[in-house]
């Protein structure tokens, strides 16, 4: 894809994003890289609500703005999966609800649903770390290394792929299993 088709995809599932309710307020990033190993990445402080194509930040691998943006700031933790995973073109950062409830019990949801099992795949957890620091860049991309879903404890969740359609809907897969895991844990008798 050209920049300007990448540009255009970033904006678009970042609405997806937020009509999932995947994203709320101005929490959430996107970001892609480029066939030249440049980033785009989401502005700071944005909602991706109405993310305009125009307002996503050009980085360089290291995370340097190239256009005078302000990235956001989660950006360490985009360069280190880039850095870790050559394979993948995309890495998408949320804070769904269900994901955030198990990250917090410190162990990722079953999966014993059949999407869960034959289409989300495996899912890792990692320990807390703050937000936007390497440490949490670090710890995160370590997960990286073996896995394409990472739910972060009191944090989020981090996917990593190779299209933007992927990773929306490895997203979107993760967050349905904890929902299901969660109502079947605490509404069904044991």
């Amino acid at each position: 894809m050209t920049e300007t088709q990448t540009r255009e995809e970033l904006a678009r599932y970042g609405r997806e994003l937020w009509d999932r309710r995947l994203v709320t307020g101005s929490s959430g990033n996107l970001s892609a890289r480029l066939q030249d190993g440049t980033l785009l990445v989401t502005p700071a402080s944005r909602s991706l609500r109405d993310l305009a194509p125009h307002e996503l930040v050009h980085t360089d691998a290291n995370g340097t703005a190239l256009d005078g943006g302000t990235p956001t700031s989660e950006l360490p933790l985009h360069v280190a999966c880039y850095r870790t995973r050559r394979d993948i073109s995309c890495v998408i950062h949320t804070h769904p609800t269900f994901c955030v409830v198990w990250s917090k019990m410190g162990r990722v949801f079953e999966q014993d649903t059949v999407g869960a099992r034959e289409t989300l795949g495996p899912v890792t957890w990692t320990p807390y770390r703050p937000p936007g620091t390497t440490e949490l860049a670090d710890v995160v991309a370590e997960a990286a290394g073996s896995f394409d879903t990472i739910v972060m404890e009191r944090h989020g969740l981090s996917v990593l792929a190779q299209t933007l359609e992927r990773a929306f809907l490895l997203s979107d897969l993760a967050e349905e299993a904890a929902r299901v895991a969660f109502f079947t844990k605490f509404l069904l008798p044991q």
